[in-house]
């Protein structure tokens, strides 16, 4: 028989059974998982089991409904597997085995994919409003991660929507690494300037750094840096701007983002670098999504 289990919240350590084909999740107390928190709508999703497979239907709900820190379309099912994160509202419910790994920073990627409305109180207490120029990224970004497309083309779209923001930036790219040799192994690049240059469009210096600490690097003018932080690379091309962010799913790391200005310093701000690392982990986690159902289609063929 499921179980669904909630692992934070006001409801947090509750777990239900049920023996239908489908169950309702809500914060009405007709709904045959009742929570209590006021984030999550009186009809907000329902789960449906077919055979040994499970698909959840978001209902329309005000804050959404997130899988894996990604939404998922209103009124369309979207297959789960057992352990999956399913975030409603602000609670977090998972179907079969219990979500092993840290809830929060899951909880932080998706608050800035949403402002998260309690009843009557509008935006969550204590969160300070976001620049409209940021939600628009955000909501460019959100948008590229729902689409049924091909990894690399919705990494291409995300660094141009990311140029859109940060207009000083040159290049930019997505670099995955080979989960075995920790190594570079996929790179998915965008310059604005010379489409010719994608194939060398990151310091690789600093991607190896990125994924050697699995720490962002950023660098406001590399004048001002430290000859010993620096690759003659760097001074030969002339790169004066960097920002280097670690894309971590699950505790692994996929890969970084990548972005650097050519002979323009102080090409970001310190609240870009908030976005920028927020952003990660939802593409992150879109990312080993893609990488799982590739094999997974593999594994079928």
């Amino acid at each position: 028989m499921p179980k669904i289990s909630i692992m934070n919240g006001p409801d947090k350590g509750r777990s239900f059974e049920w023996n239908e084909e489908a169950i309702s999740i809500g914060r009405a107390p007709d709904n045959a998982v009742h929570i209590k928190d006021k984030s999550v709508s009186r009809k907000h999703l329902k789960i449906v089991q077919r055979g040994e497979k499970y698909y959840v239907v978001d209902l329309s709900s005000k804050n959404g409904t997130f899988i894996d820190g990604i939404r998922i379309p209103s009124e369309k099912e979207y297959e789960v597997r057992e352990g999956m994160p399913i975030a409603v509202g602000k609670t977090f419910l998972s179907i079969g085995k219990a979500y092993l790994d840290d809830l929060m920073a899951v909880l932080d990627s998706i608050d800035l994919f949403r402002e998260l409305d309690e009843e009557g109180k509008g935006e969550v207490k204590d969160r300070p409003m976001t620049a409209k120029k940021n939600l628009d990224l955000i909501y460019k970004v959100s948008n590229e991660l729902m689409q049924p497309l091909k990894l690399k083309e919705i990494m291409e779209r995300i660094l141009h929507h990311i140029f859109e923001l940060l207009k000083r930036m040159d290049r930019g790219a997505f670099i995955l690494i080979d989960p075995e040799t920790a190594q570079p192994s996929e790179v998915t690049s965008v310059s604005k300037a010379n489409k010719d240059d994608c194939k060398t469009a990151y310091s690789r210096t600093i991607v190896e750094r990125v994924i050697r600490e699995r720490a962002p690097v950023s660098i406001l003018d590399t004048h001002e840096e430290k000859e010993t932080n620096l690759s003659e690379s760097i001074r030969v091309s002339g790169i004066r701007s960097i920002v280097c962010m670690p894309l971590i799913s699950r505790s692994k790391l996929m890969g970084v983002i990548y972005m650097d200005s050519v002979n323009k310093p102080n090409a970001f701000r310190k609240e870009d670098l908030v976005l920028l690392r927020a952003l990660s982990s939802p593409a992150a986690v879109a990312i080993e999504n893609s990488l799982l159902n590739s094999k997974y289609r593999e594994g079928m063929s």
